[in-house]
């Protein structure tokens, strides 16, 4: 299962390196930012667990975006200012003191749901904008190599931790944003602030289509009594957000 997890990691950051490259900085965010690691993982947790209790994990996901929102918004005010190390830190300060809130908050499901949902598409909006160069991006393949390994060491060392540790830092390392931090920090290193806050902008808009995903699955899962429909019905609402951002970027 590591191995799996560890290899849509490398997916999803080769899919957002080819489209920086063909389309620029935002896009790249953008793809890193899609569910391509979370749907198949809830795919695979369909297999084992019944749909209630996947369904509940979407929920918990769901509530936890304020502090992967929090990461993004907090990391696009500080990568002018500060280099990408420095960044990186502030931005990890502010999704762990959320996650914090997040966990501990009382009150029923639905306030830390809905908090999570108004933060993913508020969160874009948050972020200064950028002024990045028009087009496409040249990434060696040297610089590919390093974000390939800063990624996959980051996801294997959450994922190990996360299996045994208390149920508030398996919340953190599980849903924290590794993808929204690698990609920022290269791009903060070798292109500037402002590249970089294009990079968290599409990132965040690419975070919609995630929280619809959980979203869908979830009301899916707890309606339907075939699980796959639930599923089945999330895919679909993602693939319906990215075509109609795509048409969106065509006109």
């Amino acid at each position: 299962m590591l191995a799996l997890k560890l290899s849509l990691v490398a997916l999803s950051m080769l899919s957002a390196t080819w489209a920086a490259r063909r389309f620029g900085h935002r896009a790249g965010g953008l793809i890193a930012g899609f569910p391509l690691i979370m749907a198949p993982l809830i795919g695979l947790l369909l297999l084992d667990l019944p749909g209630g209790r996947v369904a509940e994990i979407c929920w918990t996901t769901l509530a936890n975006f304020t502090a992967c929102v929090g990461f993004i918004v907090a990391m696009g005010w500080s990568v002018v200012r500060f280099n990408w190390w420095q960044s990186i830190l502030i931005a990890s300060g502010a999704f762990f003191a959320l996650t914090a809130v997040t966990y501990f908050l009382p009150g029923p499901r639905f306030i830390t749901v809905g908090l999570g949902l108004l933060s993913i598409v508020v969160g874009p909006w948050l972020i200064p904008a950028g002024r990045p160069p028009e087009g496409g991006v040249r990434v060696p393949p040297m610089e590919l190599g390093f974000r390939l390994a800063a990624a996959l060491l980051m996801a294997a060392s959450v994922l190990l931790l996360a299996a045994d540790t208390p149920p508030l830092v398996s919340a953190m390392l599980l849903t924290y944003p590794i993808n929204g931090s690698v990609l920022p920090a290269f791009t903060r290193a070798l292109y500037g602030g402002p590249a970089a806050r294009s990079v968290l902008t599409g990132f965040g808009i690419g975070l919609r289509g995630v929280g619809l995903f959980l979203l869908a699955t979830a009301l899916g899962l707890e309606t339907f009594d075939n699980r796959w429909l639930g599923y089945v019905l999330g895919v679909g609402c993602a693939v319906g957000y990215a075509l109609w951002l795509w048409r969106g970027t065509r006109r």
